[in-house]
């Protein structure tokens, strides 16, 4: 049931912001954001609180999936079948993967790539991704406790949702991207760029770096606003391991 719960504010969460995004048929803005939208990982996050000694964040995160750690990100099996019943994912998909890939010192964006192959991610069928920029971080906040595996601990941050980014390679991923509410004309095979909503948003984040060579590093999403800084995260906050 919480693993449901997840995903369900999840995927609330995708269909609020792509149903923001900003349709455009400008070729300069295009290309700006073209240009500004990114999923090379580079650069790195800083100032965020730990308990580790080390605040950066850096390179690409996967999302968990039911308190596990999916290799390389690859999720399959049941999330995918709840991921199509949600609308997350083309009905074609036989797996996916969820990504934070931070672009620069303030900048990050977070992807969902989907696969037409049995278990493995790579026969990409498609993707969805908006890019966040103007990235600042602010106070530092403690709980006296927290749901699940969050720390007791974050750091108030900003980000301004930018551009949007899909291509679908096969049509029934085509299709998907069409039925969004603010996509019209995506062509299979082609990639498209938009400007997104523009809205910034306020969340708390927080990372513990493990350092060894068996465990994971790890980042914490709480639920992000429009109107004012979350005080703590949720059961469907975000968990990603790198």
């Amino acid at each position: 049931m919480k693993n449901l719960l997840f995903w369900i504010v999840l995927i609330v969460g995708i269909i609020a912001v792509i149903g923001a995004c900003k349709k455009s048929d400008d070729s300069t803005t295009t290309a700006a954001c073209s240009s500004s939208l990114s999923t090379t990982a580079s650069g790195a996050l800083t100032d965020m609180k730990t308990t580790m000694g080390v605040d950066n964040v850096t390179g690409t995160y996967s999302i968990t999936w039911g308190g596990t750690t999916p290799a390389g990100g690859c999720i399959t099996h049941g999330g995918v079948t709840e991921m199509i019943g949600y609308d997350g994912i083309p009905s074609d998909s036989l797996n996916f993967k969820h990504q934070v890939i931070v672009t620069s010192s303030t900048s990050f964006t977070d992807i969902y790539r989907y696969y037409s192959d049995n278990n493995s991610c790579t026969t990409e069928s498609g993707y969805h991704a908006t890019s966040y920029t103007n990235f600042t971080v602010g106070d530092n906040i403690t709980m006296a406790s927290a749901p699940g595996s969050n720390p007791l601990y974050g750091t108030k941050v900003s980000y301004k949702a930018t551009c949007f980014m899909a291509k679908g390679v096969t049509d029934t991923a085509t299709a998907f991207l069409n039925s969004m509410s603010t996509v019209i004309g995506a062509v299979t095979g082609t990639e498209l760029n938009q400007e997104d909503n523009g809205n910034t948003f306020l969340n708390i984040m927080a990372v513990n770096d493990n350092h060894t060579a068996n465990a994971y590093d790890w980042l914490f999403m709480g639920e992000g606003s429009t109107s004012a800084y979350p005080d703590n995260y949720t059961s469907s906050s975000a968990i990603l391991y790198q």
